[in-house]
C-alpha cells in the first residue's frame, strides 16, 4: 500500500481469464499487476549460449520480463513430428532466472518472411504458397489466403500452447505470446495470386460496416474494397486477411491454455507506403480498426517503435492507445539519449503496460559490461521500475506526470491545481554531481496526496510553489519565500518499494540535500512530504 493513501479503484481485476481488451497491465499467477520492463534477444539466442547475454542485460535494465522466440521449425523438425524440447529448456532457463517469459512465435511470418518455417513448407511451394506481385511473381512472404499454411501453422502452435500449459501452468512464467512477428507482406501490397482475387472480388465483408481509413479518398458508392478505402483498398483488404489468419492461431492456441496474445506491427511513417516501406497487412495506425474486427482473439495490438523523433514516437504512442488497447511497446531501441527519453515518455506520459528494447546481447561491450551509450537507458528502466506500484495505482488519474528534457531546453513546468511545479536539468548548479558530462534530465512525478509526491529521475530539480487562489489580495507572497527551504518539506525521503508495494525508506535527507530543489540523480526515489503550513510551497492554512 502507498503511504497514507487508499488502494485505487482503478486497478484491474483479475477474474478468471484475462481479455487484456478489458484489463489494464498484465497479471502474474498470484493475479498481481505487472507493468513489463525488459528486454527481447536477438532472434536466434533461444537454446544457445547468448541467452544468458540477454538474461544479464535484463537484470541490468532492472527489467521483469525477457521476450525470446519459438521456432516453428525446430518445434516440427519434420512434417507431423513435434519436438518441445528448446521451448521446455527455454522456460525453464528464464524461470530459474527469476524472470517472466513473452514466448515469440517465429513461424508463418517472421518480419513478413518464412524464414522460421519447416523445410518441408519451403520444398512445396505449390501447396505452401508465396504470395505473388501484380506480374504473377513470387514475394518472400506466404499467402495469408492459403489455407493448408494456416492449417499447419495452427497445428504446430496448438503443440506450441500444450507444452507452455504442461510445463508453466502451475508457475506462471509465461506471460503472454505474440503470434507471429511483424506479420504482413513485403514487396507487394496485396496478393494477385488467382485465390486472392477470388477474395479480393467477394467486396468488403458485412463486419467491416462504419469502418473508415482517413485519407483514403474513397467514394463510399459500392462495396467493393476500392470504394470503401480507396487508395488504401489494397492495404486494407490484407489487414483483413492476415488479421484473420492470425485470429484462427490465436483461438485455437487459447483453445488449449489462455494466455494473453498479441499482435506486433511493423510501423511507416504517416506518409510510408504499405508492402512498399514497410510489410502491408500488419495492424499498422492506418488499418487497427479492420484489426480489431478481424481479430478479437488478439487481446493486444503493439506497435514496434525505433524511430528516434520525438514528434512520430509520440504520434505512434498516441495510436496505440486507447480505450480498446492499452499501449505496450514489445520492441524499441536502447542506444542513445532518444532511447532513454521515450521510455519515459511511454511509461509516464502515455501510461503504457510495459517497453521492452530488441537485441538485449548488443547492449554489452566485449568486457561483459552495459555499453556507454546503452547506460542511460537502463537508468530510465531503473526509474519506471522504481516507482511501478505508483504507475499502476495511479493509472488514469492524471496524477503521473513525465519529465523530459527536450533540445535545448533548461527547464520543465509541471501546472498542477494547488501548486507550480518547475523542474531544473542543470543539477550541478547546486548539487554536486561528479560525472564529466550530466545526461539528457528526465524523470516521473507521481503525486499520492494532496501534499505527497513521489520523484525519480536523473539530472532532475523540482521547486514546488503553491499557486495562489483567484482572489488572493497578495500573490506575490505565495511565490516568494521568506523561510529556509528546509521548513517547506516535512520530510524527503530516499527509498525503495518492496516486493509486496510496502514503502521502505532507506535514507532520510536533512541538511545541505534540502536547502534547494529536491533533486533525482541516477534513477533514486524520493517521497516529498510539503509542509502545508510553510512557507510557498504549501498552502498556510
Amino acid at each position: 500500500m502507498i503511504p497514507d493513501q487508499q488502494e485505487n479503484s482503478l486497478w484491474g481485476e483479475r477474474k478468471g481469464n484475462i481479455n487484456m481488451n478489458m484489463q489494464t497491465f498484465f497479471y502474474d499467477k498470484q493475479g498481481n499487476s505487472l507493468l513489463l520492463t525488459g528486454v527481447q534477444c536477438h532472434n536466434s539466442s533461444t537454446g544457445s549460449a547468448m541467452l544468458q547475454d540477454a538474461i544479464k542485460v535484463a537484470k541490468e535494465f532492472r527489467g521483469n520480463v525477457l521476450e525470446a522466440p519459438v521456432y516453428w521449425y525446430l518445434l516440427e523438425p519434420e512434417q507431423g513430428v513435434y519436438d518441445t524440447t528448446h521451448v521446455q529448456q527455454l522456460i525453464h532457463e528464464i524461470r530459474d532466472a527469476g524472470l517472466h517469459l513473452v514466448i515469440l512465435w517465429f513461424a508463418t511470418s517472421k518480419n513478413g518472411h518464412p524464414n522460421y518455417v519447416p523445410e518441408y513448407v519451403k520444398l512445396d511451394p505449390e501447396t505452401y504458397r508465396l504470395a505473388v506481385e501484380p506480374d504473377g511473381l513470387p514475394v518472400p512472404s506466404l499467402s495469408p489466403h492459403c489455407r493448408a499454411t494456416l492449417e499447419a501453422d495452427k497445428r504446430a502452435f496448438v503443440e506450441l500452447m500444450k507444452c507452455v500449459k504442461e510445463e508453466d501452468e502451475e508457475y506462471g512464467t509465461v506471460l503472454a505470446i505474440q503470434v507471429e512477428n511483424e506479420a504482413g507482406l513485403g514487396g507487394t501490397d496485396r496478393d494477385y495470386s488467382k485465390e486472392a482475387q477470388a477474395d479480393f472480388e467477394k467486396g468488403v465483408p458485412q463486419e467491416l460496416a462504419g469502418v473508415e481509413i482517413p485519407d483514403s479518398g474513397a467514394s463510399g458508392k459500392d462495396n467493393s474494397w476500392r470504394g470503401r478505402f480507396g487508395r488504401h483498398a489494397n492495404e486494407a483488404f490484407t489487414a483483413w486477411y492476415q488479421a484473420k489468419y492470425i485470429d484462427e492461431i490465436a483461438q485455437a492456441g487459447k483453445a488449449v491454455y489462455d494466455v494473453p496474445m498479441y499482435v506486433n506491427a511493423m510501423l511507416g511513417h504517416p506518409y510510408s507506403e504499405a508492402g512498399l516501406e514497410y510489410n502491408s497487412g500488419g495492424p499498422t495506425v492506418r488499418v487497427l480498426d479492420i484489426w480489431k474486427k478481424a481479430a478479437p482473439s488478439i487481446d493486444l495490438l503493439c506497435p514496434d517503435i525505433y524511430t528516434p523523433s520525438r514528434d512520430f514516437y509520440t504520434h505512434f504512442c498516441q495510436a496505440y492507445s486507447r480505450e480498446d488497447n492499452r499501449l505496450f511497446i514489445p520492441e524499441s531501441s536502447f542506444a542513445g539519449t532518444s532511447a532513454a527519453l521515450n521510455v519515459i515518455r511511454a511509461a509516464a506520459q502515455y501510461e503504457a503496460m510495459g517497453v521492452c528494447c530488441f537485441g538485449a546481447e548488443s547492449a554489452l561491450d566485449d568486457g561483459g559490461n552495459l555499453r556507454e551509450d546503452v547506460v542511460d537507458t537502463a537508468t530510465s528502466f531503473k526509474m519506471v521500475r522504481g516507482v511501478a506500484p505508483l504507475l499502476i495505482q495511479y493509472h488514469g488519474t492524471g496524477n503521473i506526470h513525465a519529465i523530459v528534457q527536450e533540445e535545448f531546453m533548461d527547464q520543465q513546468l509541471i501546472l498542477l491545481p494547488d501548486f507550480r511545479v518547475v523542474a531544473h536539468f542543470d543539477i550541478r548548479r547546486r548539487i554536486p554531481d561528479t560525472r564529466p558530462t550530466l545526461p539528457r534530465g528526465r524523470g516521473i512525478l507521481v503525486q499520492t496526496g494532496e501534499y505527497e509526491f513521489f520523484l525519480t529521475g536523473d539530472n532532475v530539480a523540482l521547486d514546488f510553489v503553491a499557486r495562489p487562489g483567484p482572489k488572493e489580495e497578495m500573490p506575490r507572497f505565495w511565490l516568494a519565500c521568506r523561510q529556509s527551504n528546509q521548513l517547506n518539506f516535512l520530510t524527503v525521503d530516499e527509498g525503495h518499494f518492496d516486493e509486496n508495494g510496502q514503502w521502505v525508506v532507506d535514507f532520510r535527507r536533512n541538511g545541505d540535500e534540502t536547502n534547494y530543489e529536491v533533486y533525482a540523480r541516477k534513477g533514486e526515489v524520493v517521497r516529498i512530504r510539503l509542509n502545508p503550513k510553510m512557507g510557498s510551497r504549501g498552502k498556510a492554512r
